[in-house]
């Protein structure tokens, strides 16, 4: 699929610039950690499973790339190095500072923090934030000792009126899409760059991986609280997570007009997949732009309109239809990434990126996590957002070196705390 292709070129082309190919999921479990059921559980997901096997085979001159496997012999010396690192606990600053470029490890790896602590790291180009949430359930069955039991995935529907359903959701998606471009250009304006919220306040990004994270975790009396204020503005919590966070910037940055957030889709409802066979970060992103001068929620509900047209899913592939050339978009990504964010263009100048992966309804995840939170080094803000056993964690991360971090996690203290969730007007 090209729009997997096209994902793929920009973690391959800016990886050695911003650290971006990993997706982290920090995970407290309810009980201690037992070190002999980590290693020998690992290794068993890893053997048993030919997608935990993949590596990035690039072909210059055929101006493409691959996915492959890893030979037995360097399988096993991967698994040997894994499990040298399982023995050992890692503080969480250091581990946030690692990074392993592709192929240098294998792509879904864990890492003991504490006696009940865990990180586990997946590549994004092998996967995107709900088939990462796959994988860790599908460890955590290994860890239990019943690994035999039926994995809940995942999987295409081969009934015809569904598949005549989302063939019609499609065709609406690309029917929408000049609307959509009309629309968001026009509400842009000429210079969209200098009137958008950007909390970077147009730094120049440098080579890094200097990054800084912050948790934000609520009880299930918090979470139902705020599930019922969302229920009564008819509204989801990804849509009005997205107006109180659109609401918290403008009045932090009172003199800016625009703020646009990226907010990624998970592409299965267009696009079925299995997340247990198919390579590929499978996840389409809606660049959402919001103004001061009208009225937020009734903006957030047009916005998530789009949503639901299929707008992400026909705007990357349009993206990934006119990249004809695998190393020129490699090149342009690349060169993206070194713009200030107000140069960027108008629907890639983010003021912060919104991911929400929903409620996590595994069996074995409700049973054995007592909290997780995800991040993954982007260069805009990132909050991601995720429910488990009735409990809301959120967690933002941040570029240090163009952001000032101390700043943002003020902002979010106040934007995230339980008083601002419910009682914002």
């Amino acid at each position: 699929m090209k729009l997997v292709q096209l994902a793929g070129s920009y973690f391959l082309g800016t990886e050695k610039f911003i650290s971006s190919n990993s997706m982290r999921a920090t995970m407290v479990l309810k009980e201690k950690i037992n070190c002999e059921r980590l290693v020998q559980s690992y290794r068993e997901l890893i053997l048993e499973n030919r997608l935990l096997q993949t590596k990035i085979i690039e072909y210059p001159e055929k101006n493409k790339f691959e996915w492959g496997r890893f030979s037995p012999e360097e399988l096993e010396q991967l698994l040997s190095f894994e499990e040298d690192k399982l023995s050992k606990k890692v503080d969480k600053d250091t581990l946030l500072k690692e990074y392993y470029p592709t192929n240098t490890r294998l792509p879904f790896n864990i890492a003991a923090v504490d006696e009940y602590t865990v990180i586990i790291s997946m590549n994004h180009i092998v996967a995107n934030g709900r088939c990462l949430v796959f994988w860790i359930q599908k460890w955590l069955h290994y860890y239990e000792g019943d690994e035999q039991k039926s994995i809940e995935e995942q999987t295409a529907n081969k009934n015809l009126w569904h598949e005549i359903l989302r063939m019609m959701k499609r065709i609406s998606a690309f029917l929408w899409l000049p609307v959509f471009l009309t629309d968001f250009m026009l509400k842009a304006g000429k210079n969209p760059g200098k009137d958008t919220a950007d909390l970077s306040y147009g730094k120049t990004p440098v080579k890094s991986n200097n990054y800084a994270t912050k948790s934000y975790g609520f009880d299930r009396d918090e979470t139902q609280k705020i599930l019922l204020l969302c229920k009564a503005k008819k509204m989801t919590l990804t849509e009005y997570t997205c107006e109180v966070l659109v609401k918290g910037l403008f009045e932090h940055v009172p003199d800016k007009n625009r703020i646009v957030i990226s907010m990624p889709m998970d592409i299965h409802s267009l696009s079925p997949y299995s997340p247990q066979n198919t390579y590929g970060n499978l996840i389409a992103s809606l660049p959402a732009q919001f103004f001061q001068d009208k009225e937020i929620d009734k903006q957030v509900k047009v916005m998530f309109r789009w949503f639901k047209r299929g707008l992400p899913y026909s705007l990357s592939c349009l993206g990934a239809a006119v990249s004809r050339s695998y190393e020129k978009v490699k090149t342009q990504w690349l060169e993206q990434s070194k713009k200030p964010i107000p140069e960027r263009s108008p629907l890639g100048d983010f003021s912060l990126t919104y991911s929400n992966l929903g409620v996590i309804s595994y069996p074995v995840m409700e049973r054995l996590v007592d909290s997780i939170y995800f991040s993954f080094k982007s260069q805009s803000i990132l909050l991601v957002a995720s429910t488990i056993s009735g409990k809301l964690y959120m967690k933002v991360s941040l570029s240090k070196d163009l952001y000032h971090a101390e700043e943002v996690f003020t902002l979010f203290d106040q934007i995230l705390s339980s008083e601002y969730l419910l009682n914002l007007k």
